[in-house]
């Protein structure tokens, strides 16, 4: 009997070391639930803000910074650290952050663009912008009223704490670099009109922990680019379009590697206006 006793407690022992290993296997296989922490990095940005250049086209007061260059296409680089708002009002205006953090606790944006801008992130720069507070409105930490381009090699967090990340007519996105965003439950990483990446991009996009990752009203193109699809509602969706509708709605991918986590539904589009073919997709 003491025999069988030792078997066993040695076979239960073996047992429960085998299903041990298979469930740290299973857990390390999976991705961690995707977070921001913007208060960590916080201190190391300082407490004052440096633009250059500083010139007449920028206005400078406690709670805002106006670009409003003479001609398009000035670049500005930024670092440091300012609460507040940045605007811009020139088209083709490109801000170039260069380990800058700007957050607002408002209600509102952040930056806030009424014309074409490109936000860049400056080569081995870490990057935030941070929106926060009551608002009644849908804002983003990131707003634009006509295009935005996302661009550069370094890396840029942008967390909606109102409503969404990232919200402008039309959104682009291009360069090496690494770009995080995050809206809220009940808004998108990415909320846009329409949202375009041309063929041979690799920049890494992560949209994250949002009620939707992109949510355009009209289309999804996407020929190039990483993107990380993580704890969303939805990873993409465009509006359904109305039978009094002439407006195409649709999501295309003809390129591009998609790496999805945790989202309950890939898509939402009109019946029929979902091509996927040209992508590749990784359950991670």
């Amino acid at each position: 009997m003491k025999k069988i006793s030792l078997f066993t407690d040695a076979f239960l022992i073996f047992t429960l070391a085998l299903l041990f290993s298979l469930v740290s296997c299973v857990e390390n296989s999976l991705p961690a639930k995707m977070t921001i922490d913007t208060e960590k990095d916080r201190a190391a940005y300082g407490n004052e803000i440096k633009i250059t250049p500083m010139n007449d086209s920028v206005t400078v007061t406690k709670n805002e910074i106006t670009f409003a260059p003479e001609h398009e296409g000035e670049i500005y680089y930024i670092s440091g650290y300012f609460k507040g708002q940045l605007i811009s009002k020139t088209k083709n205006t490109v801000l170039r952050f260069d380990n800058a953090y700007i957050e607002y606790d408002r209600g509102k944006a952040a930056v806030k663009c009424s014309a074409k801008t490109e936000i860049s992130a400056a080569p081995n720069s870490v990057n935030y912008i941070v929106s926060r507070g009551r608002s009644f409105s849908k804002n983003a930490a990131l707003q634009g009223k006509r295009g935005i381009t996302l661009g550069g090699s370094g890396s840029l967090y942008i967390v909606g704490g109102v409503c969404h990340g990232l919200e402008a007519d039309d959104v682009k996105i291009k360069g090496s670099g690494n770009f995080y965003i995050q809206g809220e439950s009940k808004g998108s990483a990415i909320s846009c009109g329409s949202l375009e990446v041309d063929p041979d991009k690799s920049f890494n996009c992560y949209l994250i922990n949002s009620k939707n990752g992109i949510k355009a009203e009209g289309t999804i193109k996407i020929a190039s680019g990483n993107f990380y699809l993580y704890n969303n509602k939805t990873a993409l969706r465009t509006e359904i379009s109305k039978k009094t509708s002439a407006k195409a709605r649709a999501i295309m991918l003809s390129g591009g590697i998609f790496h999805t986590f945790e989202n309950q539904r890939l898509y939402i589009t009109n019946d029929g206006a979902y091509n996927g073919a040209g992508a590749t997709f990784i359950e991670d």
